[in-house]
């Protein structure tokens, strides 16, 4: 099968590379997705069970548990907001993340033991959720985790934090270790604007007062905030201090 053998020949090349190194390895891909698929994983997720949290009229709704930790819990479960996804698969041995939208999609793969592939169970939940074409080639390649905030290009006006987050393996653990308001797919940020912004990212603005923005925003879309031409800056909400006295 080509997808198994897309895997084979890309761990052999990452076996040389130390696994055992201090700093963090995981597996990543970029795979094109089955055009309208996206649009289809409701229904499909229901089909099989799989817990999901869906962004649905100004809120988050959970389906199959009680809370986010207790569907992230359950070992698989999926994020729909828009056209934005993400499918997660963990067991004691490995953690899986498919995220994207309506036409591609990342593929995360740690494991305990090691740079692992995923296992043909995942690639035929894909199947069944409509997520993968038959014959497709996957090639996995093997990435590092900053361990430092990464450089914010030049022309993107996001906080370090926020630039992290949106390459980060884990967005749940890194909004999480930021210290960043999450919810769902979604963090909290404030933008600083000249002018109004773009017509498509009116749906996640909250308030308003002055050139401050205050929205609940996919963390796939940050970088679309941070290059829009109205943007000075995108930051975290302070956060104040507590009061001191007695």
């Amino acid at each position: 099968m080509s997808i198994r053998f897309a895997l084979v020949v890309v761990l052999a090349l990452g076996a040389g590379l130390g696994v055992r190194a201090e700093t963090p390895r995981y597996l990543w891909a970029e795979i094109g997705l089955p055009s309208g698929a996206v649009a289809k994983l409701p229904d499909r997720a229901h089909e099989l069970e799989v817990a999901t949290a869906a962004w649905t009229e100004g809120e988050l709704v959970l389906m199959g548990a009680e809370s986010e930790d207790a569907l992230r819990a359950g070992g698989t479960y999926l994020y729909l907001d828009g056209e934005q996804f993400l499918l997660g698969v963990e067991t004691g041995a490995e953690r899986i993340t498919l995220r994207g939208n309506g036409e591609k999609a990342e593929l995360i793969v740690w494991a305990a033991d090691g740079l692992v592939p995923p296992s043909e169970a995942f690639f035929d939940l894909m199947r069944e959720l409509g997520l993968l074409d038959e014959g497709i080639t996957i090639s996995l390649t093997v990435k590092e985790l900053a361990l430092k905030l990464p450089r914010v290009p030049e022309g993107i006006k996001l906080d370090p934090t926020l630039w992290a987050l949106v390459g980060h393996p884990d967005w749940f653990g890194a909004a999480r270790d930021f210290g960043l308001e999450r919810v769902g797919l979604r963090v909290r940020v404030v933008a600083e604007a000249a002018t109004a912004l773009a017509e498509d990212l009116e749906p996640y603005v909250l308030n308003s007062s002055g050139s401050l923005t205050e929205l609940l925003i996919p963390i796939a879309l940050l970088s679309k905030l941070g290059q829009d031409p109205a943007v000075r800056s995108v930051r975290p909400p302070f956060t104040p201090y507590p009061a001191v006295g007695g």
